[in-house]
């Protein structure tokens, strides 16, 4: 507790995690070839008040997302990007994409397929090939619902889906992960067997459900994936595809037109990224 780094680390990586960047953005790295702080005495006050909440990260974390600067809009003014464009000083909440168990849990939480359990033994990611004397065993495509957190993780062959959203190396530690975006993503969102799994779950799901309309529906679907309702444009939009995609006179019914419809909205930029 007297060691002048240790709080001061800590909630700097626990701010990088809520906010995409640390006060210090070398989390990594405090010493000489380090980033400076863009809030010193920000981070001098958490590390202070770290130790006195007793360094519960739960307390932290719920002082950090209350606070004003966690609900700032995703909207930047001009002023601002001209005299902040990297956005250090926070004058706006960072678009950023999602990390990888949070875009698989977010697949199943939505499709309906999470199993919410706590604890229990790991379950073996989905392999395309087996090998028992390195016991890479292959599980099923969807985990059971498990969370990601309970994916068996092997540095020989991890899961296959995580490591194309930068799961990182697990032969060492990270203090901030990468996010890239690169084509190989939009195709596993497309074609890996995960995904349209779990949208043929979702249309399932939807076509038992007492929505009348493709509109109502639709509406729903926005706001569990997206968390907001949908727009007038958007909606017609959406309504439209979905009416495209139809195989079948009774609409409300086609669970292969839903299912396209849900695999397109698994594939749009807002799910995967943090607004």
């Amino acid at each position: 507790p007297n060691h002048p780094l240790t709080s001061r680390v800590y909630v700097n990586r626990v701010w990088g995690w809520i906010f995409g960047t640390g006060l210090v953005s070398t989390p990594d790295n405090f010493g000489r070839l380090g980033d400076k702080p863009s809030h010193p005495e920000l981070l001098d006050w958490l590390a202070h008040d770290f130790p006195r909440q007793g360094w519960s990260t739960k307390r932290l974390v719920r002082e950090l997302v209350m606070s004003q600067t966690f609900r700032e809009s995703g909207l930047a003014t001009p002023q601002a990007l001209e005299r902040d464009p990297s956005n250090r000083l926070r004058h706006h909440y960072p678009t950023r994409r999602m990390e990888a168990e949070s875009i698989r849990d977010s697949m199943l939480a939505v499709s309906g397929r999470l199993d919410p359990t706590l604890y229990g033994r790991p379950i073996n990611p989905p392999r395309a090939v087996e090998d028992g004397s390195k016991r890479l065993f292959s599980g099923p495509v969807d985990g059971n619902g498990r969370r990601s957190l309970y994916l068996t993780m092997s540095i020989m062959a991890p899961p296959a889906f995580l490591s194309t959203f930068d799961l990182p190396d697990l032969k060492q530690p990270s203090g901030r992960r990468n996010a890239t975006n690169v084509p190989t993503q939009a195709l596993v969102m497309l074609n890996d067997p995960l995904s349209n799994q779990l949208a043929q779950h979702w249309a399932t799901r939807l076509t038992k459900d007492l929505q009348t309309t493709p509109e109502d529906r639709i509406q729903g679907m926005f706001i569990d994936a997206f968390g907001r309702e949908p727009q007038a444009a958007e909606l017609k939009r959406w309504a439209a595809s979905v009416r495209s995609f139809a195989t079948t006179g009774e609409i409300m019914q086609d669970q292969a037109a839903w299912a396209q419809l849900a695999h397109t909205l698994f594939n749009t930029q807002e799910f995967i990224h943090y607004r």
